[in-house]
């Protein structure tokens, strides 16, 4: 009974048929608990259902609403598995099935979020002339934000620098860091003095080079 039948247009005993009983639709979406938005998809189904009951005599030792119900159901079926199988669209705000509280969005790697902002795979190179190159380029890789403050001071019109920290603590280590520093560079060219929480660091110039710091 629910083999298919091809759809072709219906004749005028069909079609006079079809709108006589379409209360057997109605009924079928009722029981079958089918949403209004399902409608199109079940009417393909009792089209299918009133050319089978005249193309196939054999049919109607069933009720008419019982061809109705097995073809409307095979017709939603078809159109579930369809759906199953494209890309589903979801906001990257919904929360992901069996998470906690979990979104799409927390999941996105920093490789892909070009794709959310359409920034597009940069190849190849860029090139610019006539660049300023930065000291610390210069001195090679640095051993932090105090160095390469330290190096742009040097190179700049100023005179004397002030690094202030949150404690002495912070502030005796980050100053450790910036000897060394020196002494592993055979820097001479300025010293540092720290002073509880505060870091000053003074140019020294050509004539003063070598004093005792």
């Amino acid at each position: 009974m629910c083999d298919r039948v091809m759809l072709t247009p219906l004749t005028p005993e069909e079609r006079a048929f079809a709108e006589e009983n379409h209360s057997a639709l109605e009924w079928c979406m009722r029981i079958q608990k089918l949403d209004e938005d399902l409608y199109d998809v079940a009417a393909f189904g009792y089209l299918q259902a009133v050319k089978k009951w005249f193309a196939r005599p054999e049919v109607r030792q069933w009720s008419f609403k019982t061809v109705v119900k097995q073809s409307v159901r095979r017709s939603i079926g078809h159109e579930r598995e369809r759906q199953d199988r494209q890309i589903r669209t979801v906001s990257l705000d919904d929360v992901i099935p069996g998470t906690d509280d979990l979104t799409y969005g927390s999941c996105i790697t920093v490789d892909n979020i070009k794709y959310l902002t359409g920034e597009k795979e940069k190849k190849g190179m860029k090139i610019s002339y006539d660049v300023p190159i930065p000291e610390v380029a210069r001195a090679g890789r640095a051993s932090g934000v105090e160095t390469e403050a330290l190096l742009e001071f040097l190179v700049s019109t100023h005179k004397t620098m002030r690094l202030e920290y949150d404690d002495p603590k912070q502030a005796k280590g980050k100053y450790s860091t910036i000897q060394s520093w020196k002494k592993r560079k055979g820097r001479d060219d300025f010293n540092a003095y720290r002073v509880a929480e505060t870091i000053f660091i003074e140019k020294v110039t050509k004539s003063k080079r070598g004093e005792k710091q």
